[in-house]
């Protein structure tokens, strides 16, 4: 008894430490708000309580509560389970459901009528019930060697009267971890049913009800997790359904499966809807957008290449119109900035995909080269330095591509002559686009300077090459002192020291003498001018 007295001891002091605490909160905002207390408080006698006694109490009653409900439930719940498989292993079929229901029923009864008493246990018994209420309905008639209902349509349609009972605890105490678990369920027999199209439509309803209750509810983890869930089922039934027993390999035919896959993706799309008021922080919704367009690009790098090899340009083409036309109603009717430079990116990566579909290598270098000029046009609308990353990384990826594929001098010069353009524009509207850093900007330069010089040597005699650097090398030189920038000179100098080691170790074993004359009294001019520049410059300064 002396064990229990002082257990109990604790308990009590731990309590008058919390109430100490709270009543000298209490009084520094009475005295905050100037508010004197007039009623009566009756002190305790007890001496003061160290904080270790406390935490150890409260330590203690997590792992008893807490823990042991849940361990205790756990390995119940799995008795039942068993003792069901092995009534049913002697013979027994309808025996072994009528007492797991019963023993089920029995437990849910108990969490209703205990949640006064028994608070925590009541709650864990609400979560797992359910679950092993769902698991005795799926025997009835799938994983079962002896089926009990042989027709599927009606356990089918017992297992959806659960789950909306279980949407309905939900709703009605606001908990969205058990809306997750109903969710769950759902998409869990969407894949038992195993019927492409009554699948894919459930699925698609599922999306469309974690949305609905995202707006109503707030219910963003719930929301997240059905958006992995909807894809993930999905593929499941592209790789003909594996859970259901059958053998992992693609389907063989799509049967419309792209259309459902196209309704996932704009359900969740309209997550960027939510009102600032409900919703003020930006961060769910950049997650939520992010992971629906890798979810979806996933599933169309299996989808496309197997079932639409040839139509393939024209997915893409409705891809990019959704995604700009979604772009551009975001940017007039949102204030949210990361939502329409969001779906442009994603439309303009889709463009680029349609463009070479319909035009193949080497046609389509010349589209993708004005389209950056597209992309730079809407990212000054949008005031969105993501559009500009995008951009740049797009235009060296197909940069690279082009110079490891084709060698065409036209091609070349529009690269040239966009990397001077972009730069030029990105000087021009920094502010407006926000931009601190000037390593864009750096990009674009020397990508022209690079693209000037190698379209230069494709498209001239060899013994042009020098002169024509030579004058590229003092076309940047005057650029810099009508534009007043510096960056221009450091091109100049740059090219003439790159003019000159061609000159010395390629032209003179190759040249004639007049052009290697010619070459040399050019390179020596433009070079001493820009030298006597610098030199009057610097004594200036």
């Amino acid at each position: 008894m002396s064990v229990i007295e002082n257990d109990n001891d604790s308990n009590q002091k731990a309590l008058l430490y919390r109430i100490r605490s709270l009543e000298k909160r209490l009084s520094k905002i009475e005295s905050i708000l100037r508010v004197e207390w007039r009623g009566e408080i009756e002190r305790p006698e007890s001496g003061e309580l160290s904080e270790e006694v406390f935490t150890a109490a409260g330590t203690e009653s997590r792992i008893v509560e807490y823990g042991l409900a849940w361990l205790g439930s756990i390995v119940f719940l799995l008795g039942i389970v068993f003792l069901m498989s092995y009534i049913e292993s002697i013979g027994y079929l309808i025996l072994s459901k009528i007492i797991a229901y019963i023993f089920t029923l029995s437990l849910l009864t108990f969490s209703y009528f205990s949640q006064k008493s028994f608070p925590i246990l009541a709650n864990v018994l609400k979560i797992c019930s359910p679950l092993l209420l769902y698991y005795i309905t799926v025997r009835l008639h799938f994983f079962a060697e002896q089926p009990l209902i042989t027709q599927k349509v009606i356990v089918v349609i017992l297992l959806f009267i659960l789950i909306g009972v279980q949407f309905y605890n939900a709703l009605r105490n606001n908990s969205e971890f058990l809306g997750t678990i109903a969710l769950f369920l759902c998409i869990t027999t969407a894949v038992f049913i195993d019927s492409a199209y009554v699948t894919l439509l459930i699925l698609i309803l599922t999306a469309l009800g974690a949305h609905v209750l995202f707006n109503y509810k707030l219910w963003w983890r719930l929301y997240i997790f059905s958006l992995f869930m909807v894809y993930l089922a999905h593929l499941v039934w592209l790789f003909s359904n594996p859970i259901m027993s059958h053998q992992m390999r693609l389907i063989e035919l799509p049967q419309y499966s792209i259309l459902f896959l196209f309704g996932y993706a704009i359900i969740y799309s309209l997550s960027v809807f939510t009102p600032k008021e409900k919703i003020e922080s930006n961060t769910v919704l950049i997650s939520i957008s992010i992971w629906n367009a890798l979810c979806f690009s996933f599933l169309l790098l299996i989808i496309i290449p197997t079932f639409y090899n040839q139509n393939y340009p024209l997915i893409f083409s409705a891809i990019a119109l959704y995604s700009l036309l979604f772009s551009v109603i975001l940017k007039l009717k949102l204030s949210r900035d990361f939502a329409p430079a969001t779906y442009a990116c994603f439309g303009f990566m889709a463009f680029s995909i349609a463009i070479y579909g319909y035009s193949g290598l080497p046609s389509a270098y010349s589209l993708l080269v004005l389209q950056s000029f597209l992309v730079v046009s809407m990212a000054l609308w949008f005031k969105s330095k993501i559009i500009v990353v995008v951009n740049s990384i797009l235009f060296v990826s197909i940069l690279f591509i082009y110079l490891t594929t084709s060698d065409s001098v036209v091609v070349s010069f529009a690269f040239a002559f966009t990397a001077l353009a972009t730069a030029r524009i990105l000087n021009w509207q920094k502010e407006r686009l926000t931009l601190k850093t000037d390593v864009f900007r750096y990009i674009y330069l020397l990508i022209a300077f690079f693209m000037i010089l190698y379209s230069l040597n494709k498209a001239l005699p060899s013994y042009y090459v020098t002169l024509a650097w030579t004058a590229t090398a003092f076309g940047f030189f005057l650029l810099s002192i009508l534009l007043n920038n510096s960056k221009y000179r450091y091109l100049s100098i740059l090219t003439i020291l790159v003019t000159g080691v061609h000159l010395f170790f390629i032209d003179l074993s190759r040249m004639a003498v007049g052009y290697r004359v010619i070459a040399f009294l050019v390179f020596a001019i433009i070079s001493l001018g820009v030298s006597l520049y610098y030199t009057k410059r610097i004594r200036k300064e």
